[in-house]
């Protein structure tokens, strides 16, 4: 009895985890990029400036299926880590053992950029998924042999590519892999790899048509964040430090050991094709925490075996700081102090705002200079919402207002006071929302967001 309680703990341990962040949900109001990458949802294309499209079909099916609902969103993201959990579970069990398997499922789900990280839904979380179900489908060919593996295999890698650009880099790890083990060679010269990888390409050929017609404008927006001058020093520790917190020292470590010593050549190959390259190019780009979080999928796997001492540093420094980071966003986030009391009812009065504010006389825009308040403002006041020309390539692939004498515009701004004095000249009148009417636990939007009126438009470029 106590071997099946010990074999099952990990198991009771997970649900309660998901059952803490199911309680949790109501005081983690929709964050901006999620509200953002909903809005694509609303404007369905092949691909998207910043990412590929699957976030936004998954998106256009939760909203047909339960309207403009956090809820649903918020438990889309849920259900997205459980499933990697099982999958995690399956590739572990398939390299070592059933209890390492639970082990390892249980150590995923408190890593910190799996813990708070996966209770938000943008393109990453989809990538998880397809990445860890093509690592184990990867792993279920090379131990079975079976060529058709290499079908379900193409289809995942497919799936992955239309979430992440970073899915290319699984296709190389798959190269490596098999050109470096002899005893696998012999799949160079068998026709059911060729097949997949055209399963794989075809799936994402409408993001590469897409990305020619606009002259692979994704690359320009991703270059564009290399910054003018790099600080070398700042972005890799920025980079060494972050990838510690997020993903614990154990985990962080563990990586680094199988890509340049483990005999695992799948697990290093694996690793390496993502840790790599972003640790490269992180002395000339602040690399977000959360870009190589697929190179640490092969150390979780493997986080079963850890020894004692490790496990302990493991869960010890994420529940720290799983600890730390959901008791600042519960009980210490500074909520403005007119909002306290209705943060949570803010957002659903916004429609009701916007009716009663709009001017009975020309049309009314609605403008917003933030991607994340573009998203919020859209969901939230169920209304169209535009920026000024180039701000941002993909709001203007959507279309450019053209403004005429007498229209109006409410702008929602983040951290940009002098905006009213811009307008002035432009409109007839303008006039400062004094309330708060946005709430959000994300990059202070609530303390720091201003929206403008402004009436009767007399013409010139609206910043």
């Amino acid at each position: 009895m106590c071997y099946n309680f010990s074999m099952n703990l990990p198991l009771l341990l997970i649900a309660a985890i998901t059952l803490l962040k199911l309680g949790m949900i109501r005081y983690f109001p929709l964050i901006g990029d999620e509200a953002y990458y909903w809005l694509w949802g609303q404007h369905l294309a092949f691909s998207y400036v910043d990412h590929p499209p699957m976030i936004a079909y998954l998106n256009r099916v939760l909203s047909t299926l339960f309207g403009n609902s956090e809820l649903a969103i918020r438990l889309a993201a849920l259900t997205i880590v459980l499933m990697v959990t099982y999958l995690v579970y399956l590739t572990a069990r398939e390299l070592f053992d059933r209890q390492t398997a639970l082990k390892s499922a249980l150590f995923f789900n408190l890593i910190p950029t799996f813990f708070g990280g996966g209770m938000f839904l943008v393109p990453q979380m989809l990538v998880f998924l397809f990445w860890s179900l093509s690592f184990y489908l990867l792993v279920r060919l090379i131990k079975s042999g079976n060529g058709k593996y290499w079908y379900y295999l193409g289809m995942a890698v497919g799936l992955g590519l239309l979430s992440d650009y970073v899915m290319a880099l699984f296709i190389i790890a798959t190269v490596v892999f098999f050109a470096i083990e002899k005893d696998q060679r012999f799949w160079f010269k068998r026709i059911e790899p060729y097949l997949g990888l055209c399963l794989s390409l075809g799936l994402f050929l409408p993001v590469i048509v897409w990305n020619f017609g606009l002259g692979f404008t994704p690359l320009f927006y991703w270059g564009g964040k290399m910054g003018a001058g790099p600080r070398i020093g700042d972005n890799l520790l920025n980079f060494f430090g972050l990838q510690t917190l997020l993903y614990t020292p154990p985990i962080f470590f563990g990586t680094i050991y199988l890509i340049f010593k483990a005999k695992n050549k799948l697990l290093a190959v694996l690793a390496g094709a993502v840790f790599l390259p972003f640790a490269l190019i992180s002395p000339i780009m602040n690399v977000g925490g959360h870009w190589p979080a697929c190179a640490y999928f092969p150390a979780i796997a493997a986080s079963g075996k850890l020894k004692r001492w490790a496990i302990s540093v493991l869960i010890g420094f994420a529940l720290l700081l799983n600890v730390g980071g959901f008791s600042y966003f519960l009980f210490f986030y500074p909520t403005p102090a007119d909002l306290r009391g209705r943060e949570f009812t803010i957002n659903s009065q916004l429609p009701t705002y916007l009716k009663e504010t709009t001017p009975k006389t020309g049309r009314t825009y609605y403008f917003a200079n933030d991607l994340g308040i573009l998203g919020l403002v859209a969901f939230h006041g169920q209304v169209r919402v535009n920026m000024a020309p180039g701000r941002l390539k993909q709001v203007d692939l959507w279309g450019i207002p053209e403004l005429k004498k007498g229209d109006n515009i409410i702008y929602f701004a983040i951290n940009e006071k002098e905006l009213s004095d811009k307008l002035k000249p432009l409109f007839r009148r303008v006039w400062t929302e004094p309330q708060r009417r946005l709430f959000n636990k994300d990059a202070d939007l609530p303390k720091l967001t201003q929206i403008f009126h402004a009436e009767g438009y007399k013409g010139g470029l609206v910043p």
